[in-house]
């Protein structure tokens, strides 16, 4: 059986659940609680030497890095497919798929370290303001490649859950879509609501 290495509040383990919930898959899932280290212990790091969630073990096989694990899940277990057929349009998400792991994810993670890893009121605003900066560039940019797609490769795929992981935690981090990026909001809007990333929050 497929075994999830995970942290619950981790958008890049969040990822990795999305996919497997949009598969229909079984897996067990191991709770590596970073606040605590355990992401350091020598049995982690046998798994993922980087000593990052999520991790994944598939017959054998170890496997780290978010999107690396996500599409991976995708050649193995191609029903229901998660990237397009066609060669360009299957470029094109795998290219949106890595926008989201930066600048989007990036410019998350800075919020989330200054928000919640830094003692109360030591937070670096100026740090914020220009991660801010950068989703609303990000923002931007996504709203001209969705057009009228209702997601960002035609079909749901491994480029949504990219930026679908982080959905939850907008309202902690502040985290506002722009008003000249209605299309973004609409987006946004339908993957909040798709089970499986309800399943993952």
């Amino acid at each position: 059986m497929i075994k999830l290495y995970n942290f619950p509040m981790s958008p890049r383990a969040r990822k990795v659940r999305i996919a497997l919930a949009e598969k229909g898959l079984q897996y067990e899932k191991v709770t590596v609680d970073i606040t605590k280290d355990e992401q350091k212990k020598s049995e982690f790091l046998a798994i993922n030497p980087n000593g990052k969630v999520p991790a994944l073990q598939d017959d054998g096989t170890n496997l780290y890095e978010s999107s690396v694990i996500m599409e991976y899940l995708n050649d193995k277990y191609p029903t229901p497919p998660l990237l397009p057929a066609d060669p360009g349009q299957r470029a094109r998400a795998r290219v949106l798929l890595h926008y989201g792991d930066n600048p989007f994810d990036s410019a998350c993670a800075a919020i989330v370290g200054e928000v919640f890893f830094k003692p109360k009121g030591q937070a670096d605003q100026n740090a914020i303001t220009k991660a801010k900066q950068d989703l609303t560039a990000v923002f931007e940019h996504i709203e001209k490649e969705l057009g009228n797609r209702e997601y960002l490769a035609g079909p749901f795929s491994l480029a949504d859950i990219s930026f679908a992981s982080w959905v939850p935690l907008f309202g902690s981090l502040q985290i506002e879509v722009p008003a000249n990026c209605p299309r973004v909001k609409a987006w946004l809007a339908r993957l909040a609501e798709r089970p499986s990333v309800k399943a993952a929050s």
